[in-house]
C-alpha cells in the first residue's frame, strides 16, 4: 500500500514536467500571469500590465501552437488512410497470385511424389509472382506508418525469390521434379506467412470481402492451403518410408522432369 502510495505521488510530478517540457510557450505564460499578479498586489500597475500582456501575447501563441499540432495530427492520419487505400488494392492482387502459386506447388508435389504419370500441365510461367507497380517508387509509400512500411517490404522482398527459383528452376539438370515443388512451395508458405500479417495491417478483408460467402475470408483460404500442404507432405513421407524398405523399389529410378 506504501509502495502504491509512493507511485501515485510521483507520477503527478512527472507529468507536471512532461507537460511543461512539451508546451514550454504555456509554463511561460503561466509564470508571467503570476509575474503580474504580484506585480498588481504591489501597486505597480505598469509592470502588471506588461506582464499580462506578454502572458498573454503568449498564451495565443500556445494555442495557436496546439491547433496546429491537431491539424497536422488530422492530415498526417488521412495521408495514411488515404496511401493504405491506395497500396492495398495492389497488395491484395499480389498475394492472391502468392497464393495461387502455392495451391499449384501442392497439386504439382503430391503428383511427383505419388509417381502417378498424371501430369497438371502447369508452365514455368504459372509460378511466377506478380511484381508490384507503386512498391517502392509511389509516393504513397512515404505517407505509410512505420510498421505498415516495415511488413509491406518483408512481404514485396519475398516475391524475389519465387520470382528468382521461378527464373531458375528449368535449368537444374537432372533435378528431381518433386524437389522442385517442394522448394517452390517453402518458398511460397514463407511469402504467405507475411502475407498474413499484410492482411491485417492493411484491413484487406475488410477492404475486399469475399465475392461469395462460401468462399472465406483470404486468411482462411491461406490456413486451408497451408494444412493441405502440411498433409500432403505427411503422405509424401509416408511413401518415401515404404519405397525406402520395399527392396524392389530401391532400384527404380526416380522420375525427372525435363522443361
Amino acid at each position: 500500500m506504501t509502495n502504491l502510495k509512493k507511485q501515485t505521488n510521483s507520477i503527478g510530478p512527472k507529468r507536471a514536467v512532461g507537460y511543461i517540457k512539451e508546451n514550454p510557450h504555456l509554463a511561460v505564460s503561466v509564470g508571467l500571469f503570476c509575474g503580474g499578479g504580484v506585480a498588481l498586489a504591489l501597486n505597480v500597475a505598469p509592470l502588471a500590465g506588461s506582464l499580462f500582456g506578454a502572458g498573454g501575447a503568449l498564451l495565443g501563441a500556445w494555442i495557436t501552437e496546439i491547433n496546429k499540432r491537431r491539424t497536422d495530427a488530422a492530415e498526417k492520419a488521412k495521408r495514411q488512410l488515404e496511401a493504405a487505400d491506395a497500396l492495398a488494392p495492389e497488395l491484395q492482387r499480389t498475394i492472391e497470385r502468392v497464393l495461387y502459386i502455392h495451391e499449384r506447388a501442392i497439386a504439382n508435389f503430391i503428383c511427383e511424389s505419388a509417381q502417378n504419370e498424371i501430369t497438371t500441365n502447369d508452365q514455368q510461367d504459372d509460378f511466377r509472382p506478380y511484381s508490384p507497380v507503386l512498391y517502392p517508387n509511389a509516393p504513397q509509400i512515404r505517407d505509410l506508418p512505420g510498421e505498415k512500411t516495415v511488413v509491406l517490404v518483408r512481404f514485396y522482398d519475398s516475391l524475389h525469390t519465387l520470382n528468382k527459383f521461378a527464373d531458375e528452376w528449368w535449368e537444374r539438370k537432372g533435378q528431381l521434379a518433386v524437389n522442385i515443388f517442394l522448394s517452390i512451395l517453402h518458398n511460397s508458405e514463407q511469402s504467405l506467412e507475411l502475407a498474413l500479417v499484410c492482411i491485417g495491417e492493411f484491413e484487406i478483408e475488410r477492404r475486399f470481402p469475399p465475392r461469395y460467402e462460401s468462399w472465406g475470408t483470404l486468411t482462411s483460404r491461406i490456413e486451408r492451403s497451408k494444412a493441405f500442404a502440411a498433409d500432403a507432405m505427411k503422405h509424401h513421407m509416408a511413401r518415401a518410408e515404404a519405397r525406402s524398405a520395399d527392396k524392389s523399389s530401391q532400384q527404380q529410378k526416380a522420375p525427372f522432369r525435363t522443361y
